[in-house]
């Protein structure tokens, strides 16, 4: 057998399997059920050569973690549901390298194991536990865990923060004297009426425009975006001697993430983002970022107007500065909120407040989009709803407007 065969099989030995799995926070149940499985593949020729495949992948391809495609083909149609347990298997021989990735930055002990048990965490709820109730995770949660495995991303509480640019389509501003901050659409984006962004689903609708942007010496000339997440068709003038850029597309910044592990405590967020200012700058001094960012389902503004304003969802909704894009549709708010492979939300019972509002609107006709958001790093002040409080005094004075066009939220 070459070497690389018998190094291959060593990380399917029942020894190495347990301790890795011991590293990562697996059950004993869950270990040997691996450890089964190990036994089984490592004299199929085809299964450990692309086992070996996999790890090279997982250690030397960087776009594992740039890209949201899946890095090599399931396996489905020759191992079954058993597939998902190659690809844990994988995640596991990679354990050594990470465990020296945590060491080499100096993270304790206690943030990488909180980190890494997200591998835990998808085997109980991706693909093949919802479709066989049997242990695994698919290529595409393999990929995910790349930046769990390469230090990129932390558990920190509640929440998870990665390392990455803000990508949204808007320039924030600051102003020098009252601290207000202003999103301004970037050009070319189509909104509807109703300032949310375009939807093909949705229709065209009378009301629909594209945003425009002009920049001179002296000023930006724009559609402003609220903290509220509506965009609007009259443009704003921003003279450049008073406002400040603090926020553009390809700035470093933290993308917050909320696991599917357990309630969405709103002051246990806020934990979480008091932990990442506190933790990124220390361990990771030569990332300078902006601030925090995320595009999710639970930040569609629609949400505001069917949940109670005591909602988790809500209240960090609140804190946020919301702006307008596609993330999610009806099919992701089937399955996250009623469960896998729910098409009609009318065949399962609805047990929560979250099931009976949403299910009641999609019943009715309604679309979701799903949402972004920004919080700066200088206006984390949890529980003052900072950009609602800023935009409140703002909207009562006068700006100095530019073509005035109807907005469409007035």
């Amino acid at each position: 057998m070459p070497v690389w065969w018998e190094q291959a099989v060593a990380f399917l030995s029942p020894g190495y399997i347990s301790e890795a799995g011991k590293a990562v926070i697996l059950t004993d149940e869950m270990i040997q059920d691996l450890i089964q499985f190990a036994e089984r593949i490592s004299r199929d020729e085809y299964v450990v050569t692309f086992f070996w495949y996999c790890r090279h992948r997982i250690l030397n391809d960087p776009t594992l973690v740039q890209s949201w495609e899946e890095q090599w083909p399931p396996l489905d149609g020759y191992l079954g549901w058993e597939a998902g347990l190659l690809n844990v298997l994988v995640m596991l021989s990679a354990v050594p390298e990470m465990q020296e990735v945590y060491r080499k930055l100096g993270i304790p002990d206690d943030i990488m194991k909180d980190t890494v048990a997200d591998l835990r965490l998808w085997m109980e709820t991706d693909l093949y536990y919802q479709r066989y109730q049997r242990w695994g995770i698919t290529p595409w949660i393999a990929r995910w865990l790349c930046h769990h495995w390469q230090g990129k991303l932390l558990q920190l509480g509640r929440l998870q923060f990665s390392l990455d640019t803000f990508h949204g389509c808007l320039r924030a501003y600051r102003h020098s004297k009252t601290k207000e901050v202003i999103a301004i659409a970037e050009a070319g984006i189509r909104y509807g009426s109703d300032g949310n962004v375009w939807r093909k689903c949705c229709g065209e609708g009378p009301g629909a425009w594209t945003s425009s942007l002009e920049v001179t010496k002296e000023a930006i000339i724009g559609n402003p975006i609220t903290p509220d997440g509506f965009a609007h068709r009259q443009t704003r003038r921003l003279m450049l001697d008073e406002w400040e850029m603090v926020l553009a597309s390809g700035d470093k910044v933290l993308t917050f993430h909320i696991s599917a592990s357990g309630p969405m405590d709103f002051e246990k967020c806020g934990d979480s983002f008091r932990r990442a200012l506190e933790f990124f700058p220390h361990y990771y001094p030569t990332f300078h970022f902006r601030g925090f960012s995320t595009g999710t389902w639970l930040l569609d503004t629609r949400l505001q107007a069917l949940l109670p304003p005591e909602s988790n969802i809500v209240r960090l909704q609140r804190e946020m500065y919301l702006n307008p894009g596609l993330q999610g549709d009806n099919n992701e708010y089937h399955e996250r909120i009623f469960g896998w492979g729910v098409t009609d939300v009318n065949s399962v019972p609805w047990k929560t407040s979250l099931q009976k509002a949403v299910g009641q609107y999609l019943n009715e006709g309604g679309h979701f989009h799903g949402g972004y958001c920004f919080l700066l790093k200088e206006d984390f002040d949890w529980g003052r709803q900072v950009y609602l409080q800023m935009w409140q005094p703002a909207k009562n004075r006068k700006d100095n407007q530019h073509e005035a066009h109807p907005s469409p939220n007035n």
